[in-house]
């Protein structure tokens, strides 16, 4: 199990680092072709918040898989360590059925997108919206091992 979430941390993080450096220098191609040659791309705006959407669900997906979101765990602290490890079971129920929720309802939203292009780039908006149901199956297959663990009794 924890093969897999190495694998699954490592492409997520490499994917979120390829869009930022993706960002960056199309970013530095629309400034600096503006101001020194006086040419720019209709279609970088478009790119670029494309690649930004999915570095924010891919993000959202890597810090819930490291189990870094915020939480707020002051009370679960103080438990006793049975009822801290039902807690967290009962947490991670949650976040699958939220998760699946997500994924359900992302599709529909993509799928409507898909007849509506970015207006610089003949590109559907409905990939953009494909990271949120990408994220949210992530998002519930980490839940998903998570509640393996439990299940078997390992240790996370």
């Amino acid at each position: 199990m924890e093969h897999v979430r190495l694998w699954m941390e490592r492409i997520l993080a490499t994917a979120i680092g390829a869009g930022l450096i993706g960002i960056f220098l199309l970013n530095l191609y629309q400034v600096g072709g503006r101001y020194l040659f006086g040419i720019g791309a209709a279609w970088i705006p478009d790119v670029t918040r494309f690649l930004f959407i999915w570095m924010v669900f891919l993000g959202t997906a890597l810090v819930h898989l490291q189990k870094k979101h915020l939480v707020i765990d002051f009370v679960q602290l103080r438990m006793p360590h049975p009822l801290r490890r039902a807690t967290e079971a009962l947490i991670s129920t949650g976040m699958l059925l939220m998760a699946v929720l997500l994924v359900v309802v992302g599709w529909r939203i993509m799928q409507i997108r898909m007849d509506i292009p970015y207006t610089g780039w003949e590109v559907p908006t409905g990939y953009a919206y494909l990271a949120v149901p990408v994220a949210a199956a992530l998002i519930a297959l980490t839940s998903l091992m998570s509640l393996w663990e439990w299940v078997s009794g390992g240790k996370r």
